[in-house]
């Protein structure tokens, strides 16, 4: 039977399981009620939306639903693909199969028809994919996906991300000082991400303590390494007289960048503005000193930090290295023309014995550069700058056995094999093994006797 685009659209509003269509570059063409209904969002609110592979930072309910609908990047390239789904309700979630099916177009990329099961898939069983690559790359993108849905509301930990320990401890602290007034003390390697958790307990102190519609307060930035002493003060000074009157319920926080270039003379004005600062003021202060240089520092005002938060590098944490690569890989995805699905798992070794000593923006680096350089759509070890891979391959080659080379007893074995090889040579003869040498008879019969190769009872053949 042949439908008319009216007819066609009528009757798939009238079918149970979920559908939608996307045209070639994975804009949102058409659902039907049974999607609406499962997502709990308006087709009006989806249509003209380009679906993006990647793990949505917006607290839009549309856009989050958009992120967790978006095919896989094969589909595009015409294969068949099957991913379980999942949507977040008010009071509970729902995950289904879909099926991804590619629907070639005349003179453009192929569209996209999605089938959704009309019931929840079954707990605790999941459904095999075409390859062991694609189910790893997927489980990555749906835990980056779940971490995500976890942390929209009132936190903005967009690159806090890891199941480690350390990183869990850290999010519990950056939880903490959300809800204090107390002064933050962030440390870590440069590349850590300082910078960014202080601007995101800046902006989750604003989100949950500022009144509705009420904007966040101001993070004003101070770069002690740059800045000298008076440009430093009067920037305090300012702060504190433009925000101390206001009457409001929004924080504003002076952040201290680099704080170990402080100014000695400024740590008493530091302490008074701490101590003296209104409700609605807070200093946050990051440091790439180790720990105990603070604790140690005479002058230091403990003030400074009262709650300290120790950001850990890379690679005391690299069970969070798959994670934190999909996330910047999905970031790029945002951009980008090409989409890529995740890493295969010659990738995730290669990334996972680095040793990163840029830490994660050496990461978010390395995985921008393999995003442009993959022709596929999950990144190889062949995607891997050269850099890396030569640094990894010389590692391979160092060997095991690390003690020191003790140069004299290793040049005099050297010596006397050379001896060796020119008596046998010279057939015993030692003028002519001398000779061989480059060195005089006697001094040979004195090596002969310290290496104890003298033979009394021979006779020279000369």
């Amino acid at each position: 039977m042949k439908f008319r685009p009216s007819k066609l659209a009528k009757f798939l509003q009238t079918i149970r399981q979920p559908v939608f269509f996307l045209d070639g570059d994975a804009v949102f063409l058409f659902c039907n009620r049974a999607l609406e209904e499962w997502t709990g969002c308006r087709a009006e609110q989806l249509l003209g939306q380009q679906l993006r592979y990647r793990a949505s930072t917006s607290r839009q309910k549309h856009e989050l639903i958009a992120a967790a609908l978006a095919p896989p990047p094969e589909v595009f390239q015409g294969q068949r693909c099957r991913v379980l789904l999942t949507i977040d309700h008010i009071t509970s979630q729902s995950r289904r199969y879909a099926d991804f099916i590619p629907l070639p177009i005349s003179q453009s990329p192929n569209g996209v028809l999605v089938l959704i099961d009309e019931s929840d898939a079954a707990a605790g069983v999941q459904e095999r994919p075409e390859t062991a690559e694609r189910q790893a790359a997927t489980e990555l993108h749906q835990a980056l996906l779940s971490f995500r849905r976890r942390q929209v509301g009132r936190f903005r930990w967009d690159r806090m991300i890891g199941v480690s320990p350390v990183m869990q401890r850290v999010r519990r602290l950056a939880r903490l000082a959300v809800d204090s007034t107390a002064s933050v003390l962030i440390l870590g390697e440069p590349g850590t991400g300082k910078e960014h958790l202080a601007s995101a307990i800046h902006y989750g102190q604003a989100g949950e303590h500022s009144q509705a519609g009420e904007s966040p307060g101001a993070l004003v930035p101070i770069e002690c390494r740059i800045l000298d002493q008076e440009l430093i003060a009067s920037t305090i000074y300012a702060f504190r007289k433009r925000f101390q009157r206001e009457e409001s319920s929004r924080r504003h926080t002076l952040f201290l960048k680099d704080a170990e270039a402080l100014p000695g003379m400024l740590y008493p004005l530091i302490a008074e503005f701490v101590t003296a600062s209104s409700a609605n003021q807070r200093l946050i202060a990051t440091s790439s000193l180790a720990p105990d240089h603070w604790t140690n520092h005479e002058s230091f005002p403990i003030v400074l930090g009262t709650i300290t938060i120790e950001l850990p590098p890379l690679r005391q944490r690299k069970e969070d290295i798959p994670v934190l690569a999909q996330m910047f890989l999905e970031e790029q995805n945002e951009t980008a023309n090409r989409q890529r699905g995740g890493f295969t798992s010659d990738a995730l070794d290669f990334l996972t014995q680095y040793h990163w000593r840029g830490n994660i923006e050496e990461l978010e680096q390395l995985v921008a550069e393999a995003h442009r350089q993959s022709a596929a759509t999950l990144i190889a070890a062949v995607d891997i700058p050269v850099r890396i891979r030569n640094v990894l391959d010389s590692a391979a080659q160092v060997p095991l056995d690390n003690k020191p080379i003790e140069l004299e007893p290793f040049l005099q074995n050297i010596e006397k094999e050379l001896i060796e090889r020119a008596l046998h040579l010279a057939d015993g003869n030692k003028s002519k093994a001398a000779e061989l040498l480059g060195i005089t008879r006697p001094r040979l019969y004195r090596r002969l006797e310290f290496f104890g190769l003298l033979d009394s009872e021979a006779t020279d053949n000369e």
